[in-house]
């Protein structure tokens, strides 16, 4: 590929940070996932190969600049949207329905070694039938990890493009056109489909036969490893012709797949007699365990397993949210945030985060909240957001401004720019957010480095006392990019009271020894929040001075 582009969020900003570090692609970050998938529209349309990467469940956000991806016939074009079942980092979505409304085919992988292939295919179909292509992960399958054989890269130059003559007559009748144009190549490659290496027929039993894709194919081998499978890769267009062939080979056929129907409401609109949601429900991620208790009644208690906690989502250690949620925490304070590293302080032990409503929402839904609730809220709740998004939602950051009253707290990371190396480049986004925020109109704009704790808390204090519309920048690095890592900290076990103060900000870099706390070297980013909350003194960097 030639460009690629994605915003923060996973596994979107690992994508970036790997393709980054190869420094064969030009990688763009963006402020939001319509503005990542109209840069790779636009490297698409240049005749180059562009990918873009849009963060867990945040496809709907860029289905505008997919449909304009899709009417334009974009050859080149991928977006890597990823599906969060268990809904533990992102409202659960079925990226299968929108991408189904944009006219774009979608294909999904099973394992991380089809994912560098799917990518592949993907960008090949879509040069062949000049549409954009989702290729569509979950959660899970983004967490997960294989050894994978490196293919041999081939350059492929930009082709160039000149303009459509069909799409320029066609201009004063354009919606007409482009949806015949999109069901024409829908029709186009769902008879590709019928041959296409992306799907792959298992016949086993007789008896038996299931339909299913992505990471529910692993699940099925495990927990019906006697049943026939046929496995889609590429899952639309639906190719009615392979289904209605497997479905005249097994006696009863089922359907597994998470989230939404997709799969099997295509068999039912084709006559093919299926069962598969009324067993496994709409909800949830799909394990060897549900299938067995769908499929195979009292199976899965023979020698099953003890169940295992759920492990909630944590921060990073060293990560600036942690700082910033003990912040507020400290003043006794609520955050209405967007979803995304901003929403795990929700989670024991970090707590004060009561709101996360949805991509680009946080600022406006505080707004609402304070003219609602008045005096009663006030200096009581803040919204937080990222930089980038703060350019996505300056309408509710300036209606904020307007009124006159309310807090917001702009979360920099260092988002924005990479350098050869893979690692943020300074700047931002360009766009300093103290700047813009003096310019809507806020009536002070502090800057604070929310890894000094003490400082931190003091000008929040300060700024949700005033009267008047503030802001808070809080500038601290992602400590996901190595040049943001600090020397490890240590712990003085002779100090040590084991009162449990850094053990209170959840970072998982710090356990408990039982005769003293301990840090873990390799885990910890030396961000130096445990040394700030330690009344004995007794955590202090690796060879340094006492924090």
């Amino acid at each position: 590929m030639h460009v690629a582009s994605g915003c923060e969020g996973e596994p979107s900003g690992t994508i970036l940070q790997t393709l980054s570090a190869l420094g064969e692609v030009a990688v763009e970050p963006a402020p939001w996932e319509r503005a990542a998938v109209e840069v790779a529209l636009g490297a698409a349309l240049a005749g180059g190969r562009g990918l873009a990467a849009v963060p867990a469940g945040a496809l709907a956000a860029a289905l505008p600049a997919l449909d304009a991806a899709s009417a334009s016939g974009a050859a080149g074009l991928v977006v890597v949207a990823c599906d969060d079942p268990s809904g533990r980092y992102a409202p659960p979505a079925d990226s299968r329905l929108l991408a189904r409304e944009a006219m774009a085919p979608v294909v999904e992988p099973s394992d991380p070694a089809e994912c560098r292939e799917a990518v592949a295919q993907a960008f090949e179909l879509s040069e062949r039938f000049e549409t954009p292509v989702v290729v569509r992960i979950s959660t899970r399958l983004a967490d997960s990890a294989e050894p994978v054989e490196e293919a041999s890269r081939r350059a492929i130059p930009p082709r160039g493009r000149g303009r459509d003559p069909a799409a320029a007559e066609a201009l004063e009748e354009r919606a007409t056109f482009t949806r015949v144009r999109g069901l024409e190549r829908l029709a186009q490659l769902a008879a590709h489909a019928l041959e296409a290496p992306l799907n792959r027929l298992e016949l086993r039993s007789a008896e038996v036969g299931v339909v299913t894709s992505g990471l529910a194919y692993g699940m099925v081998r495990e927990a019906l490893p006697e049943a026939s499978v046929l496995k889609l890769g590429l899952v639309h267009p639906v190719p009615s012709g392979l289904l209605r062939a497997f479905a005249g080979r097994v006696r009863t056929l089922h359907v597994v797949e998470e989230l939404e129907p997709f799969l099997e409401a295509e068999l039912r609109a084709a006559h093919i007699a299926c069962d598969g949601k009324d067993r496994l429900g709409r909800t949830g991620e799909i394990t060897p365990a549900t299938l067995a208790r769908a499929f195979r009644p009292g199976a899965e208690r023979a020698g099953a397993p003890e169940p295992v906690p759920v492990r909630p989502p944590e921060l990073c250690p060293g990560c600036p949210y942690r700082a910033l949620a003990q912040g507020l925490k400290r003043l006794h304070v609520s955050a209405t945030v967007d979803p995304g590293c901003r929403a795990f302080p929700a989670f024991p032990t970090l707590g004060p985060v009561d709101r996360a409503p949805g991509q680009g929402a946080a600022a406006g839904v505080a707004h609402g909240l304070a003219m609602a609730l008045g005096q009663r809220i006030r200096g009581r709740d803040v919204a937080a957001l990222p930089d980038g998004a703060l350019l996505q939602e300056a309408a509710g950051a300036l209606a904020l401004a307007a009124q006159g009253q309310g807090t917001v707290l702009i979360c920099d990371v260092g988002g924005g720019g990479w350098t050869g190396s893979g690692v943020r480049a300074p700047g931002g986004w360009r766009v300093d957010p103290a700047s813009l925020l003096a310019a809507l109109g806020y009536a002070s704009v502090r800057v604070v480095d929310p890894l000094d704790l003490g400082a931190t808390a003091a000008v929040l204090r300060e700024e949700l006392a005033r009267p008047a519309s503030s802001a808070v920048v809080a500038r601290a690095p992602c400590t996901r990019w190595p040049a943001s890592r600090r020397p490890p900290m240590r712990v003085d076990g002779r100090r040590c009271n084991r009162c449990g103060a850094c053990l209170r900000l959840g970072c998982p870099a710090l356990s408990d020894d039982l005769e003293s706390v301990v840090v873990s070297a390799s885990a910890c980013a030396g961000c130096g929040l445990c040394a700030q909350v330690c009344r004995p003194r007794a955590i202090e960097p690796c060879g340094g001075a006492r924090s």
